[in-house]
């Protein structure tokens, strides 16, 4: 499995599913997430939200991408930073492992994340990064999923990996990121290639999915603890910088 950072706006970006950054109550937040609500279609997602209720943070349930390039969003409840001592780091990383386990059980090739967490739920954007790291390259594909970016946007994102020296090939630049943040307009209405309904009926089995793997103890039990071994590994990492 191949991963990439990039410089992008996540949503426009033509891959089979992004991720959006989820409270536990699936109601449209700030950042990522209005941008994704807007350029998605606010109605639309709203009332799919509406008929999945809640999910668990650190789980991930998906929806139609609506008028966005990608053909699913899928929905990945996030923690807030506390002090740490609230299983943050460990939630954070099942936040990513939920999300690219999913997307591989519906035959996703490609996906991209923005950078969970790193906004207003108040992460350190280096650990928020690492973690980010760590979680996506741990992942074994089981099915299709080839690609996984990570898709930077703000000046301070990228002023944190360049002090890394971390390259992120920038498809995107200020002007762009100034446009955008002070007016967002919508796309053309976009129709799915497979039809709506039957992108839908491929969402919902999809749901039924990874709901199933996702309320298995077991299988829940094995991302957190996957999450934990992957946040002491980062914390580890950010010690022995200091």
């Amino acid at each position: 499995m191949n991963f990439e950072i990039i410089r992008n706006d996540i949503t426009s970006m033509k891959v089979d599913a992004v991720v959006l950054p989820a409270n536990s109550r699936l109601k449209e937040g700030s950042g990522t997430s209005a941008a994704i609500f807007e350029k998605a279609g606010r109605n639309e997602l709203e009332r799919a939200c509406r008929k999945i209720g809640k999910v668990n943070i650190g789980d991930s349930v998906p929806t139609l991408g609506y008028n966005l390039e990608a053909k699913f969003i899928l929905h990945t409840a996030v923690p807030k930073w506390k002090n740490g001592k609230h299983q943050e780091y460990e939630l954070l990383s099942a936040s990513y492992l939920s999300a690219l386990c999913l997307a591989d059980e519906m035959g996703c090739a490609t996906m991209a994340f923005p950078l969970l967490a790193a906004g207003n739920n108040g992460f350190d954007l280096e650990l928020a990064y690492r973690i980010a790291k760590e979680s996506i390259e741990s992942y074994e594909a089981k099915h299709k999923l080839t690609k996984v970016y990570l898709a930077v946007y703000g000046r301070e994102v990228m002023s944190m990996l360049r002090n890394l020296g971390i390259t992120a090939e920038e498809l995107i630049d200020e002007v762009y990121i100034l446009e955008k943040d002070e007016e967002y307009k919508l796309p053309a209405q976009r129709v799915l290639e497979e039809g709506k309904d039957i992108a839908q009926k491929f969402v919902d089995d999809g749901m039924k999915m990874a709901l199933k793997y996702l309320e298995t103890p077991n299988n829940r039990k094995k991302i957190l603890e996957k999450g934990a071994n992957i946040a002491a590994l980062v914390i580890a990492i950010t010690k022995k910088k200091k």
